[in-house]
């Protein structure tokens, strides 16, 4: 059974993308000379953790700020025309 889909889950992509691509770019030109020596399982998972911890306490919501909302509030909007479709209203 698939889940009804949402109108916000693109949005949360696209927000989410913009905020990964250039951490991972800077994580990559900044830590990369810093951890060439050290083991690749190492170096993914110190750029993993700085990675999330960027994403979220720091630039989501940020992006969310500047957005004014715009991702999760259509999300929500989504979410409760799926459950007004669910009791048949319409």
């Amino acid at each position: 059974m698939s889940r009804p889909w949402r109108a916000g889950t693109w949005r949360q992509a696209v927000i989410t993308y913009s905020a990964v691509l250039p951490v991972s770019l800077v994580l990559h030109l900044v830590l990369g000379p810093l951890t060439a020596p050290w083991p690749r399982l190492s170096v993914i998972v110190v750029n993993a953790a700085v990675l999330v911890a960027s994403l979220n306490w720091v630039l989501l919501p940020a992006l969310h700020r500047v957005t004014r909302g715009w991702a999760v509030r259509s999300a929500q909007k989504g979410a409760e025309e799926a459950v007004d479709l669910s009791r048949g209203s319409t």
